[in-house]
Parts: C-alpha cells; sequence; structure tokens
C-alpha cells in the first residue's frame, strides 16, 4: 500500500457513526518507501494528532433511535461531569497541550474522525508566528509539496499532513 496518513474504524452494519463517533477509531501510518521524499519532509520530527469529536447529544439521539445501550445517558452524564455535550479531544485528551521548539519543522499528521462537524484548525498566539504548508490530504500527497496554507479545514474522516514551524516573537511563548 502507498505511504500516508490514514485511519481504521469499524463498519459493522447500521453502527457505524454511533461506534466510530463514540471513540472506536484509530491512526494508521504506512511509511514511505526509503528515499521516495526528498530528505527536508523525510525527516521532519513526527506529531501524530487523532483528533475525535463526540457531540453527545448527536451520539445519544443515535443510541435512543438504534435502541442500543451505548451513549442512552451521555447528554445527562456530561453535565453531571461538568463537560460540554460537544466534546474535541486530541488522542484521547481533553484540554492538552503540545510544545514544539521554535524555528524548527515539524510534520503534523492530522486525522480527523467525527459524525457531522467540520473542523477548521489554525495556530493562533500572541507571542508566536507560525507557517503552516500542506503535504497531503487523506493520505495521498499533493502534485507538489509545500503549499502555503493559513488553516487547515478537515471534514469528518478527512486526514492532512502539514508542514508547521513556529518561531517566538518574545520568550517564553
Amino acid at each position: 500500500h502507498m505511504g500516508g496518513t490514514h485511519w481504521y474504524h469499524p463498519h459493522h452494519h447500521h453502527s457505524t457513526a454511533l461506534q466510530a463517533g463514540g471513540g472506536a477509531a484509530g491512526v494508521l501510518i504506512v511509511n514511505d518507501p526509503p528515499g521516495y521524499l526528498p530528505d527536508t519532509y523525510a525527516n521532519m520530527d513526527e506529531k501524530i494528532l487523532f483528533i475525535t469529536c463526540h457531540n453527545l447529544v448527536t451520539l445519544q439521539s443515535m443510541a435512543e433511535s438504534s435502541e442500543s445501550n451505548l451513549w442512552t445517558n451521555a447528554e445527562e452524564a456530561a453535565g453531571d461531569a461538568g463537560l460540554d455535550t460537544n466534546l474535541f479531544l486530541v488522542n484521547g485528551q481533553l484540554g492538552e497541550t503540545m510544545t514544539i521548539e521554535a524555528n524548527k519543522w515539524y510534520r503534523f499528521r492530522m486525522v480527523y474522525a467525527a459524525i457531522e462537524q467540520a473542523l477548521e484548525m489554525q495556530i493562533n498566539g500572541d507571542d508566536a508566528a507560525c507557517e503552516l504548508k500542506l503535504m497531503a490530504k487523506d493520505g495521498i500527497y499533493l502534485d507538489s509539496i509545500p503549499r502555503d496554507i493559513s488553516q487547515v479545514v478537515l471534514v469528518p474522516g478527512s486526514r492532512a499532513d502539514v508542514a508547521v514551524s513556529c518561531s517566538c516573537t518574545t520568550y517564553p511563548c
């Protein structure tokens, strides 16, 4: 199989959205053959970002409609825990942070698992200036890499490989 950023999830008849939307999914990286990419891209440190959106109201409604036992009290449980009913997790974590070195290029391999919501992301910061360069979408390299972008747009099931480098205008940033 060609190299790229992919993902896996169940395809159980009539349950895919409920299962994948509930978190039964993961990232699958197929390595490029040696020499396939120029060294600049092949040697970047990688950060894998498995981004999931769990809209608990939608999951609960789907569970009730399908007479499933899963997620039938998701909205109430979130309220009891003081959580929002529309949760975005990165690598299974809520509100997690990541540290990167200034002026170093990283390859962010992003997978977005959701039922219905698109996601538009950009890097904002008062003390940092970041460059984003798109390398691949949905596991397939662009014809000409990289392409400058200002934000990353992901729809359910999509993937993006983005080269990211940030510089600090004041330290720490």
